[in-house]
């Protein structure tokens, strides 16, 4: 077991953890394009169903709401069934329930819809730093997980300008804008076919043969790729007397 975790620390940082790098951004992305979401619809559904202040502060915070329970709840069933599992079905399920409230016939129903998406987008949001931290040697993980952090900021950003552009295009806007924020899904083909499960976890699970099959499937990566840091030294070890 200690010796599968002590190759993945040797490792140079090169390509298969660039290429984790930006699997989990566009997942981080995309999680913050969708929080954002709301605040440049709010307008749109407040003047259509002619809410209070109360219910639009109300709707304004669903997906908040449900990003808190999502999030708490992601760390202990990715415990349970694994992160790679968790991490493809919290994105599953913030891409539909978005979908949904893009038909949403009133208030009531768009604020489940955006609760529900939003316990999607928190259980992302939790799970995909831990996860992918974990294939990356520990010294370099502080910078790794600075970098996808960063990453959420993009999707504020890009919610801003998406909405710049669909919501003017009339009434139907907000819900063109649902539409093209639950786009993300088609993540899920390259996801599935492209990220192994966490070696610790499967370790901690007792599958040693697939973390070796993983860590051997990494190494390989990493040998036939550039170093962007370099491997850690081997531990020398004192001769004996």
């Amino acid at each position: 077991m200690s010796d599968l975790l002590a190759r993945l620390e040797r490792l140079p940082f090169s390509r298969p953890h660039l290429t984790l790098l930006a699997m989990g951004g566009l997942g981080l992305t995309f999680d913050g394009l969708d929080v954002a979401t709301v605040a440049f619809v709010l307008p749109s559904i407040t003047e259509e169903w002619q809410l209070s202040s109360g219910q639009t502060g109300l709707v304004g915070s669903s997906t908040l709401i449900g990003f808190f329970f999502g999030a708490l709840g992601a760390g202990i069933i990715a415990d349970r069934i694994g992160r790679r599992r968790v991490m493809m079905w919290a994105l599953a399920v913030f891409c539909l329930a978005t979908l949904v409230a893009a038909v949403s016939p009133n208030w009531e129903f768009f604020f489940l819809a955006r609760l529900v998406a939003g316990i999607g987008t928190g259980a992302e949001s939790a799970i995909i730093p831990a996860f992918l931290s974990e294939f990356v040697p520990g010294r370099l993980r502080g910078r790794f997980i600075g970098a996808l952090a960063g990453f959420f900021s993009f999707g504020y950003v890009g919610a801003a300008l998406l909405a710049r552009w669909i919501v003017p295009m009339g009434p139907e806007g907000w819900r063109v804008l649902h539409v093209v924020a639950a786009v993300p899904i088609v993540l899920l083909l390259w996801w599935r076919r492209s990220v192994p499960e966490s070696p610790r976890f499967l370790l901690a699970q007792g599958r040693t043969d697939e973390a070796r099959a993983v860590v051997e499937a990494i190494e390989r990566q990493a040998a036939g790729s550039a170093a962007i840091w370099p491997a850690a030294p081997s531990p020398t070890v004192a001769p004996s007397p």
